[in-house]
């Protein structure tokens, strides 16, 4: 079954929100706006989402209406750095969400067993944290599901360890097993890490009573998505 498509699109408003940039494009770097010689590579962008990079889903209708809202707004000339579309944002912001819906569907029913994915869809974080792995791509999909798969298959569904599963995922590793972590996926752990919380943290907080702890933290940001959820 489908993940809840306003569930769904919720979720990537708070990806977007607390994860992703704004606008840039290169000719910000011929007129000044931006003076940091490392976008030098960079092509089009918003939201995380790149124009020239960004294959099917910048070609869907809903990709072909997002960037001719940007078009039309003479965004290229006009817009700042890391701006997020004033009041297109919300229109903006939804287009992600019609544009990721499909990639997000095609990619969990690919690589996620069943079991696994029913606990995902039903617990914000780790909907999260999948929802930010269409953004980070099919082969780090692919890497987060073999390793919750692995979990459930072993006897772990408690959403609290799951989700200390998937943070380890970015944090701790690279896309292969034994590697060293990626540093663009593991800096968007770390900032998942202050959104969630850690059990790592917690114990060297207060070893003594990091489950009650670690469980307490968990409870209080499901509960910070659940209410975003419900806005």
């Amino acid at each position: 079954m489908a993940v809840d498509k306003d569930k769904f699109n919720k979720t990537v408003n708070l990806v977007i929100d607390n994860l992703e940039g704004g606008y840039y494009h290169p000719q910000m770097l011929n007129d000044g706006r931006v003076k940091d010689s490392r976008y030098k590579k960079s092509g089009e962008t918003m939201f995380g989402i790149d124009r020239l990079r960004g294959g099917d889903i910048n070609t869907s209708a809903a990709g072909k209406n997002f960037w001719n809202i940007i078009d039309n707004a003479n965004a290229s000339s006009t817009w700042k750095w890391n701006y997020k579309g004033g009041n297109l944002a919300s229109q903006l912001k939804r287009l992600v969400g019609d544009m990721m819906f499909p990639l997000y569907t095609s990619l969990s029913s690919k690589y996620l067993d069943s079991k696994a994915k029913d606990i995902i869809d039903a617990d914000e974080r780790l909907l999260f944290h999948f929802i930010y792995g269409t953004w980070n791509g099919p082969g780090w999909f692919k890497k987060f599901a073999q390793d919750i798969n692995k979990a459930v298959k072993n006897g772990i569904t408690d959403t609290n360890q799951l989700t200390q599963i998937a943070i380890d995922s970015r944090t701790k590793e690279g896309l292969e097993s034994g590697t060293k972590p990626n540093s663009l996926i593991a800096q968007g752990g770390k900032k998942i890490v202050e959104l969630f919380g850690t059990l790592k943290t917690v114990v060297k907080a207060n070893p003594v009573n990091s489950t009650l702890i670690t469980t307490i933290l968990f409870i209080g940001v499901g509960y910070f998505l659940y209410k975003s959820f419900k806005k």
